[in-house]
């Protein structure tokens, strides 16, 4: 009897077990169904955001930044064709310089080594400036009007004096008076930069050279030229120390900023580009949105 009542106990306890284990199963299922695992109530979805107008500005960008690059990369060789060109017209032989020379022309004569010869006219002469040089001595470039034998006038870039020799009466050596012969590259007018003051010309005042206003102002035609030096370093001492001004050495002096440029421009092709791909690879990351029953 004992045997039938454990043998008719068994599936009793069998199904009891059964049945927890299902309780089990299903609190398992809703606990991790509330804690955000798949269920019919919680699930993943790719949230869809839309393409605003910031992305579609910052996708423009490095194409821009790349285009002007590219650009540079053009002005750059141009630049350098420009920088050869000059230095052979330098080197050339001088030539007497012409009476007149149209606006069409100038930019041929740009560097173009000629002769003059005229008379100095002291008592209209401009100093422009400060201007340092590379010992850190401090003066200015002396602009004198010269007077040729047909009565034109061109303006005279003669060269450098310290700021000890400014007046006239400390540098009577570089009074040079009766008729003269001056060599040197024919210019243009200055471009100055943000950093450059006005000139005032009305106190004859002037920190760069304004080729058309220093003309009007002498009677001169808008030409210069501009006196060079060959003589060795060691001599300009001398030259400083007497206040005679002096030349220019032979380089070509023309601004080249392109590869500076160029590397800044790539750099915000690539800077721009990284944040894009970040910006949208964001954008497409799957966001676990959670449905209320």
């Amino acid at each position: 009897m004992f045997r039938r009542s454990f043998l008719h106990l068994r599936p009793v306890r069998s199904c009891v077990a059964h049945r927890g284990s299902n309780v089990s199963v299903q609190r398992l299922m809703s606990t991790e169904g509330a804690e955000g695992t798949p269920n019919a109530k919680n699930t993943y979805q790719l949230k869809k955001r839309k393409f605003g107008l910031g992305t579609a500005i910052l996708c423009t960008i490095p194409f821009i930044t790349f285009g002007l690059g590219t650009w540079q990369v053009q002005r750059l060789r141009w630049k350098h064709s420009l920088i050869e060109r000059l230095e052979e017209r330098m080197f050339l032989d001088p030539v007497p310089l012409p009476r007149r020379i149209s606006a069409t022309t100038m930019d041929d004569y740009e560097y173009r080594r000629v002769e003059v010869v005229g008379t100095f006219q002291h008592d209209q002469e401009m100093l422009v400036g400060p201007r340092t040089r590379g010992d850190g001595v401090v003066g200015y470039f002396l602009v004198t009007p010269l007077v040729r034998e047909d009565g034109s006038r061109v303006l005279i870039k003669r060269g450098w004096v310290s700021n000890a020799k400014k007046e006239q009466s400390s540098r009577p050596e570089s009074l040079v008076q009766g008729p003269v012969k001056v060599e040197g590259l024919m210019r243009l007018t200055e471009q100055p930069n943000s950093f450059t003051p006005d000139n005032v010309p009305e106190k004859n005042q002037w920190y760069w050279i304004d080729l058309d206003t220093m003309a009007n102002l002498t009677y001169s035609q808008p030409l210069m030229v501009e006196s060079v030096s060959d003589k060795p370093s060691y001599h300009d001492k001398l030259l400083i120390d007497q206040g005679v001004p002096i030349g220019r050495s032979p380089v070509v002096e023309v601004r080249n900023s392109h590869l500076q440029y160029i590397v800044t421009w790539y750099s915000l092709s690539l800077a721009t580009t990284a944040m894009l791909w970040v910006l949208l690879r964001r954008k497409n990351l799957p966001t676990n949105i959670k449905k209320r029953p």
